[in-house]
C-alpha cells in the first residue's frame, strides 16, 4: 500500500515578510557587478562568456532531467566550440550523437527565447508556458511512465498540452508525492501567474521570486514531462529581467538542488533562495575574472586602446569613494577575524600547556598597503583557482592567521583580496589551512593546503556594515571550526 508523503493543496503565496528570505550577500554582489560591468558588456570576450554560459545551461538542464549523459570532457568541448555531433563520440554519450545534439539545441533555443521575451518586456502567461514546453521537447519523442500495475514503459510525448492524468511521483518504499490534479491545473496556473505579477509590482527580490516561482510551478507539475526544465526556464526569466545571469545548475549541484527543493516542500523556501544566490555569486566571480590576456588576444588594437582609456577615465569617476567603502569594510572584518583568532589562540594555549612542552599558539594580521599584506601569494592563488576566479592582491590585500605550533606546525589563514583584473569595489575572503614540513636541505615549506570554506565571502561597497558583520561572523566561525578539526587530525 502506498504512503503519501506530500498531499496536494493549492499553492501558497509568499509570506508578507518575504524580505527576510532575501539573500543580502547576492544582492550586494550583483549591485557591485552591474555598476562596473559597462566596460565589459560590449567586448567580444564578454559576449562569448555569455554564449558559453547559455550553452552550459542547455547541456546541463538535459543532464539533470536524465535525457542523456555526456562526459565532462565532451561537455567542455561543446561549451567552447558549439553544438556539433562531430565533437561527440560513442564513448561520450549513450544515445546517438545527432539525437543528443538535437535535444541540447532544444534547450538552447528555449533560453534564447527567454532573452527575446525579456527584451520585448512581455508578461508571463499560460500560452507562453505551453510554447516553452513545445520548444524544450521538440526532439523528445517519449518519456518514462508507469502504468496502473506499476510497470514502466515509454509513453508518447505530448508537447505543449496540459496533463490529462495524475502524474504523481512514487519513490522508494511506495512513498507518493502528489502534484496538482489535472482538473485544477489551469486554475492553479492562473493563480501562480497572478501572484507572480503582484510580486513584480511589489519589487520582490529576484532570488526570492525565482525560487518561489520555480518551486510552486513544480508543485503544479502541469505537463506529463519536462516540468523541471520549464521551471528552470521561468526562474531564469526572473533573473534575466533583473539583469542577472541564467540559472546554470550543473550535474555536480544535483544533490544540493534536490535537497533545497525538499526543504521547500516542507515550507522552508530559504534553502532554495540561498542555492540560487550561490549560483549567481559564482557567475559574478567568473565574469569578474575574465582575463585581460584573453581580451587582448581576441580584441582588435582599438578595443585594447579603448579599454585603456576607460581605465584612466574610471580613476576619475565618483565611484572611487564608493569602492573605498569595500576596502574599509574588508579592513574592519580583518580586525574582527584577528580578534576571534586571538581568542581561539588563548583557548588553545590552555589545552596544549598541559603537555609541558614548548607548544605555542598565536594570531597575527596585516592590513592592506602594509609591507607584509601580500604574503601567502601561492596559497591565495591556489584557493582562488579552486573557486574559479582570479585573486588580485594588487588592488586589495589583507589577512589574519592563527598559528598552532605543536609536534607539527599548522596555520589557518583568512585572506582578503580583490577579484578580477581591475579594482571593482569587491573584496573576496577565503579561509584555508596548511602545515609546514622541513626539507632535507633544512628549509621549511608549506604542504597539504586545504580550503576550509564551501564558498568565498564577498564584500562590496553596497553592503551595510551591520548586516555584513553578522554574515561574516557566521561564515568565519564555520571556517575556523573546520581549521581546528584540520589541526586536531595531526595530533
Amino acid at each position: 500500500m502506498s504512503t503519501i508523503s506530500h498531499i496536494w493543496s493549492p499553492i501558497e503565496d509568499l509570506p508578507e515578510n518575504w524580505s527576510t528570505l532575501a539573500n543580502t550577500q547576492v544582492t550586494s554582489v550583483m549591485k557591485a557587478w552591474q555598476q562596473q560591468a559597462d566596460h565589459l558588456r560590449e567586448t567580444d570576450v564578454y559576449k562569448d562568456f555569455l554564449v558559453r554560459m547559455r550553452r552550459q545551461w542547455a547541456i546541463e538542464t538535459g543532464i539533470l532531467e536524465r535525457l542523456y549523459t555526456i562526459t565532462d570532457g565532451a561537455t567542455m568541448t561543446l561549451i567552447e566550440k558549439g553544438f556539433d555531433a562531430v565533437f561527440l563520440s560513442h564513448e561520450d554519450t549513450e544515445l546517438p550523437e545527432p539525437k543528443v545534439i538535437n535535444l541540447i539545441r532544444d534547450q538552447y533555443n528555449a533560453i534564447e527565447g527567454l532573452l527575446e521575451f525579456v527584451l520585448e518586456d512581455r508578461n508571463l502567461g499560460k500560452s507562453y508556458l505551453r510554447q516553452l514546453h513545445q520548444v524544450i521537447t521538440a526532439h523528445q519523442d517519449t518519456y518514462d511512465a508507469t502504468d496502473s500495475l506499476g510497470h514502466s514503459f515509454k509513453a508518447e510525448m505530448t508537447r505543449g498540452d496540459w496533463k490529462r492524468l495524475p502524474n504523481n511521483v512514487e519513490g522508494p518504499g511506495s512513498v507518493v508525492f502528489e502534484f496538482c490534479p489535472p482538473e485544477q491545473v489551469e486554475s492553479e496556473l492562473d493563480r501562480l501567474i497572478g501572484m507572480h505579477e503582484k510580486h513584480r509590482a511589489e519589487g520582490v527580490s529576484p532570488e526570492v521570486e525565482a525560487a518561489w516561482l520555480h518551486h510552486r510551478f513544480l508543485l503544479i507539475h502541469p505537463f506529463v514531462d519536462g516540468n523541471g526544465r520549464v521551471a528552470r526556464c521561468i526562474a531564469t526569466l526572473v533573473l534575466l529581467r533583473a539583469g542577472w545571469f541564467p540559472l546554470v545548475i550543473t550535474r555536480s549541484d544535483r544533490s544540493t538542488y534536490l535537497s533545497a527543493l525538499y526543504e521547500a516542500d516542507k515550507g522552508n523556501l530559504g534553502a532554495l533562495v540561498d542555492f540560487f544566490s550561490d549560483i549567481q555569486r559564482k557567475a559574478v566571480r567568473d565574469a569578474m575574472s575574465l582575463s585581460e590576456e584573453v581580451i587582448q588576444e581576441t580584441a582588435a588594437i582599438q578595443s585594447v586602446l579603448d579599454r585603456a582609456a576607460r581605465k584612466y577615465a574610471k580613476r576619475q569617476q565618483e565611484r572611487a569613494a564608493e569602492y573605498e567603502q569595500a576596502a574599509t569594510l574588508a579592513g574592519a572584518l580583518t580586525v574582527l577575524a584577528h580578534q576571534r583568532m586571538e581568542e581561539i589562540a588563548a583557548d588553545i594555549k590552555g589545552v596544549i600547556r598541559k603537555e609541558g612542552k614548548s607548544y605555542q599558539s598565536y594570531a597575527r594580521a596585516a592590513q592592506t598597503k602594509e609591507n607584509k599584506s601580500r604574503w601567502f601569494m601561492y596559497q591565495i592563488a591556489s584557493s582562488a583557482k579552486e573557486f574559479g576566479y582570479f585573486a588580485n592582491t594588487e588592488t586589495y590585500a589583507s589577512w589574519a592567521v592563527l598559528d598552532i605550533d605543536t609536534d607539527t606546525r599548522t596555520r589557518i589563514l583568512v585572506s582578503f583580496h580583490g577579484i578580477g583584473h581591475d579594482w571593482n569595489g569587491v573584496v573576496v575572503s577565503t579561509v584555508m589551512a596548511f602545515r609546514f614540513q622541513t626539507t632535507e636541505e633544512g628549509r621549511t615549506e608549506p604542504v597539504d593546503l586545504k580550503c576550509l570554506c564551501t564558498e568565498p565571502f564577498e564584500i562590496t561597497f553596497a553592503d551595510e556594515p551591520v548586516n555584513i558583520e553578522q554574515r561574516f561572523r557566521k561564515w568565519l566561525e564555520a571556517g575556523l571550526i573546520a581549521g581546528l578539526d584540520y589541526w586536531q587530525q595531526s595530533i
